[in-house]
């Protein structure tokens, strides 16, 4: 994968992990996290693959940055 390829899977990730914190809250104002525990359990499971998902790319992203350090330059870092 090259960086720009890490960025963008990096940045979905990102939206993933804050549409399911925000559904997550709205569940849980709802009272629907009690109606629902199910439904509510895989939301979080799904939240928690994208985190781990999102720190092991993170770590694959650092990996290529130190092995090749004119990837550096093409990472945005925002």
């Amino acid at each position: 994968m090259t960086i720009e390829d890490y960025e963008f899977v990096l940045a979905e990730l990102q939206r993933l992990v804050d549409d399911a914190k925000s559904l997550m809250t709205k569940f849980e104002a709802t009272g629907s996290n009690q109606q629902m525990p199910g439904e509510y359990h895989t939301l979080h499971e799904l939240y928690a693959r994208a985190v781990k998902a999102q720190k092991r790319y993170t770590y694959e992203a650092l990996d290529l940055i130190e092995s090749d350090t004119s990837a550096l330059e093409n990472f945005n870092f925002n």
